[in-house]
Formats: structure tokens, C-alpha cells, sequence
């Protein structure tokens, strides 16, 4: 079953824990909103404080590994790399994906401006769509920080021995709820997308991104829940719409980011069989995806797989360019509603995004033709060559009441 533009009309909102998340699990997502001209919105929860970078030469990383250990300025910089990988989202189109950060985000006021302009980076260059302290500085004084993590199984992560005082994961979490709440309701999506309750692979902020999602997702649907316990006030909806931050709003679907499992392991497995791959982990010291290890949460054994007669979806013969290329294709073992969006029409935006998160991505490339249901591979700081895949897969969680 394919989806109506109507059915979709108040577009996305994608919430993240770091800069370069909502590339990594809903780039494709995103695309195809921005690409079919609905909103696409992105909430990022933290600056990526504690993340290591790759300084690859001939990428926009190369020489800035001095950034690593340096919260503020490599929080600084990932918030460039984030400005760059929306406007690839976007097809180049500078506001197409829109973005915030969540403690940005006042309880009381969650309006969000459209990001227009030229900022600056700190090394002085120019940023396109990044106005400078435009959404980077909190409302209030707040800031959510990069809680870190600490890999406890290949591709598994788990809570940083030293997370600080201030780290998301520790904040209470009706605290950020409130705000993506108020953000909720006054922009009014059709789908909010995020990790499933594993967190993708375990970082303790994803998890967190998930249950802040749920708990937001609850508060904006209670009619009797008022931002900060304040009186109602009135606020404008992002272009000139009209949400208001005390009326309700429950028409959004949950929807997280999983995988089926097999297909993971296939696509594992079709990678280290493509000579340019093993080429390029043997030139470059990286390791293949084992098919064989245990997976991260993300993948499920209950979800339909992929086939190549599903890659008929999103095809220009089948659906006109303003419906994007998402199809329902059956149901988890929960009962849970499982939809793909078609990647194939949106991979070079997709690509270009990684690309632009250079501190964190490395060696992002397409394949000149899908091999199954393999469009191409990266690899993160880890150094293992993963695969990216033709499709990426949701399950549909029920608005919470």
C-alpha cells in the first residue's frame, strides 16, 4: 500500500541525538519529504561534544583532529557539518530540511524560524543555511550535552564510565519533553521518526532520544497538559501556519528505525563479495561488517524482508513526484506496521550528507548499480565498511495515549 500526499501533507519531524544521526537512520526519510516539497524538520538533542573524528585527508575534516577531547569547539564544528548534510538532504536547496536543537527550544515558545543565510564556521568560512547563533544557543540555561558511550560489543555501545553531570541521558526527562511537546504541537507532523527503544545500536543518547520521543509524543496529545504548567499562549507555526501550543495535537505516527535482520546479514555478506570493497579495506586498514556477529538492536527477525520485486516502489510510472517513495509492506510480530521508503531516488543526497559529516564518516560512496540490496558503503570511527542499503525500514508504533 502506497501512501497520499494528503495522508502526509504535515511531512516529518525526525528527532536525533547528535549531528549526523539523522542522516545515518532517516537520511533517506528525510530526502524523500524534502524531495516530494513537504516539511521535513530535524531536532538534533545534543552538539556531539564526545565524539571522536577522522581528520581523512582530502575530506573537510582533514587536519582538525585537534578537535577530539574539545567539546565546545568540535560541538561548534559538527554544527557546520549538520548545516551542510540538511542542504544535501534538501537537493541543495538551503531550508528544505529544516533543523533545531532541542534545548534551543523554549517550554513556553517553540517557534522555529526558517535557517536562511550565510553563517560562519570557526574557522572564519562560510556556511550556507547556518545563522550564526540562530538555533545553537538555549532559550533557556540549559544545554544538553553529548552523554558519550563506549563500545561493549562490535557495532554495540553502551554508557561512558565518565558521562558528565550534564550529559542528556541524565536529565530528567520531562525536562527536553516538554519542548519537543510544544514543538509537536505547533508544527503539527504527520510522522515523528526516531530510534527504536534500543537506540539503533545502544548509545545511551539515543536511547534517551527514544523515550523523550514518547514521553513528547504523550504530552502533546493530553488535552490538560500546559507547557512549563504556564497559561496557554499563542504561537505561530513555522511559514505562517497556525499551531498553537495548548491545543493537542495526536495525528502523529511514531515511527523507528529498525531493520530486518536477515537482510542486514545479507547485505553484510553480499559487501565483503564486491572487489572495490575489499580493495579499499585492505588500502585503508578498515574491517567488513561480519554477517555473522551478533546484530545491534536496530535489527529484528520479525520484519518483512526485501525483495526486488519491492523495488518497484517509488517509481516515476506509479506515483507522481509529490508523493514520496514510502510503502507499507506488511507487519511485525507485534502487530506493528512496517514501511519502506525507497532510497534509490535520494542516495546522492543521502551520500552528500555523509559526506558533509566528515569528523564521523569516512569513505561514503554509491555503487554504479545496487548488488541486491546494497547502494553502497561508509564506515564510521570504528573502521568497519558497512553497507548502506536500497531501503530504509520503520516500524509504525501507535500515537501514544
Amino acid at each position: 500500500m502506497a501512501f497520499s500526499a494528503g495522508a502526509l501533507s504535515g511531512g516529518v519531524l525526525a528527532v536525533h541525538a547528535h549531528p549526523d544521526d539523522e542522516t545515518l537512520s532517516t537520511g533517506g526519510l528525510l530526502a524523500a519529504f524534502a524531495a516530494a516539497g513537504l516539511p521535513a524538520r530535524v531536532v538534533t538533542c545534543t552538539r556531539g561534544e564526545r565524539g571522536e573524528v577522522i581528520a581523512l585527508p582530502g575530506t573537510t575534516s582533514e587536519g582538525r583532529a585537534g578537535l577530539e577531547g574539545d567539546g565546545p569547539a568540535l560541538g561548534a564544528y559538527r554544527e557546520t557539518e549538520l548545516a551542510r548534510a540538511l542542504v544535501a538532504l534538501g537537493g541543495g536547496a538551503d531550508g528544505a530540511v529544516e533543523r533545531v536543537f532541542l534545548d534551543s527550544l523554549s517550554r513556553v515558545d517553540a517557534q522555529v524560524s526558517r535557517v536562511v543565510g550565510v553563517g560562519s564556521r570557526p574557522d572564519g568560512d562560510a556556511v550556507p543555511g547556518l545563522v550564526a547563533g540562530a538555533v545553537s544557543e538555549p532559550a533557556d540555561p540549559v544545554r544538553y550535552e553529548d552523554s558519550g558511550m563506549e563500545w561493549v560489543a562490535p557495532g554495540v555501545a553502551g554508557p561512558a564510565p565518565d558521562s558528565p553531570p550534564t550529559a542528556f541521558a541524565r536529565v530528567p526527562l520531562d525536562e527536553p519533553a516538554g519542548r519537543l511537546a510544544v514543538l509537536i504541537r505547533t508544527t503539527r507532523p504527520a510522522v515523528v521518526a526516531t530510534y527504536e527503544p534500543g537506540g539503533g545500536y545502544g548509545h545511551p543518547d539515543h536511547v534517551r532520544a527514544h523515550e523523550v520521543t514518547v514521553r513528547a509524543l504523550r504530552l502533546a496529545a493530553d488535552p490538560v497538559w500546559r507547557p512549563g504548567g504556564g497559561e496557554p499562549v499563542r504561537v505561530a507555526e513555522p511559514g505562517g501556519g497556525v499551531g498553537r501550543q495548548d491545543e493537542p495535537w495526536a495525528g502523529a505516527e511514531l515511527w523507528q528505525a529498525v531493520a530486518p535482520a536477515d537482510e542486514v546479514r545479507a547485505a553484510r555478506a553480499t559487501l565483503a563479495g564486491l572487489p572495490e570493497a575489499t580493495a579499499l579495506a585492505a588500502a585503508e586498514g578498515l574491517t567488513l561488517a561480519d554477517p555473522h556477529e551478533d546484530l545491534p538492536p536496530l535489527a529484528r527477525n520479525d520484519l518483512p524482508g526485501w525483495s526486488a520485486e519491492r523495488q518497484v516502489i517509488g517509481t516515476s510510472d506509479r506515483r507522481s513526484s509529490d508523493v514520496p517513495p514510502i510503502t507499507s509492506v506488511g507487519r511485525g510480530s507485534g502487530g506493528e506496521r512496517v514501511v519502506r521508503v525507497d532510497v534509490g531516488g535520494v542516495l546522492e543526497r543521502v551520500v552528500a550528507a555523509m559526506r558533509a559529516h566528515a569528523t564521523q564518516v569516512q569513505h561514503a560512496t554509491v555503487l554504479a548499480r545496487p548488488e541486491g540490496s546494497v547502494a553502497g558503503w561508509y564506515a564510521l570511527s570504528n573502521g568497519v565498511l558497512a553497507p548502506i542499503l536500497t531501503t530504509e525500514t520503520y516500524v509504525v508504533v501507535d500515537p501514544p495515549v
